[in-house]
């Protein structure tokens, strides 16, 4: 989840995309660029780090634009958020921004956390399901607890549906425990 300066962020960007007809093309340079980031831990150290001059910090984003072939917007945003002291946000940034398109297409991101990997024909059905109950295409990221002991919990954006067997026994204890 970002925070919510990575998503105020995102929304300006997403802006500037829309205003520009380019909010695809913007987002993916800026998801490869989080991806670069992300590869260097030391490289996310530097642009958090607030001992490094601004200049520094600038002249490292700017060769890394330039070496990645960002478009000029794109380069610009990450001048920004380098010169702000940002720059270690830039995966939130791209992650929120991400979402923010997929919204814009009718797209949801869902993800579903099982005690057990799930069969394809389990995601599709529950695939189908989230589809109907969101009125919304879903995308399906997968995770494995096997601390849920069984079921599945689903989140979509801020709201989780809890139908793992962990959680009925925390209510059947709890309700035990009060009667």
């Amino acid at each position: 989840m970002s925070s919510p300066t990575a998503r105020r962020y995102a929304k300006a960007i997403f802006m500037i995309g829309v205003e520009e007809g380019k909010v695809d093309s913007l987002t993916r340079e800026l998801n490869d660029l989080a991806a670069t980031l992300k590869g260097s831990p030391e490289l996310l150290g530097l642009l958090a780090n607030p001992v490094v001059r601004e200049d520094s910090r600038r002249a490292v984003m700017k060769d890394i634009a330039e070496r990645m072939g960002l478009s000029p917007t794109a380069r610009n945003v990450a001048l920004l958020l380098s010169d702000r002291r940002k720059g270690a946000i830039i995966p939130d940034v791209a992650a929120a921004l991400s979402a923010l398109g997929d919204e814009k297409a009718g797209k949801v991101q869902a993800e579903v956390t099982s005690a057990v990997p799930l069969s394809d024909a389990q995601y599709a059905r529950l695939t189908g399901v989230l589809e109907k109950l969101t009125g919304r295409t879903i995308t399906l990221s997968r995770k494995i607890d096997p601390a849920l002991i069984g079921g599945v919990v689903t989140r979509i954006g801020d709201k989780v549906y809890d139908g793992s067997v962990r959680t009925r026994l925390e209510e059947l204890r709890t309700t035990a425990l009060q009667a």
